[in-house]
């Protein structure tokens, strides 16, 4: 049914017409698939400047890791001095409070002995 109101369209077209509508349909074609290239070339365009900015990034922190470590490390450093120091702090108060405790024992000691005496 379809294909024989197709052959009867093409029978009513001469040569010189059935060449310029196949020409058209081909133009009509190359023109989608130009558009579809002209898009994905442009995705992958975008695509790869994407990856390779952040290829460069990577190398920018690669090279500054050194630098990085550096700095963490020396962090690290000053937030052990400092909890060192303050335990250190600690003790030493700790120990004074125990030496002022002996002491004051002793003055007892020595008072108590003195008034057997």
């Amino acid at each position: 049914m379809i294909l024989d109101k197709l052959r009867y369209a093409l029978s009513l077209l001469d040569s010189n017409e059935l060449l310029v509508l196949v020409t058209a349909i081909l133009i009509y074609h190359l023109v989608i698939i130009a558009f579809i290239y002209v898009t994905i070339r442009g995705t992958v365009s975008m695509r790869e400047r994407s990856l390779e900015a952040e290829r460069n990034e990577y190398k920018k922190r690669w090279e500054h890791r050194d630098d990085a470590w550096k700095d963490l490390e020396e962090e690290l450093r000053r937030v052990l001095h400092v909890e060192k120091e303050r335990e250190i702090s600690q003790l030493k108060a700790e120990y004074d409070s125990y030496v002022n405790l002996l002491e004051q024992k002793l003055d007892r000691s020595r008072t108590r002995g003195k008034g057997i005496i």
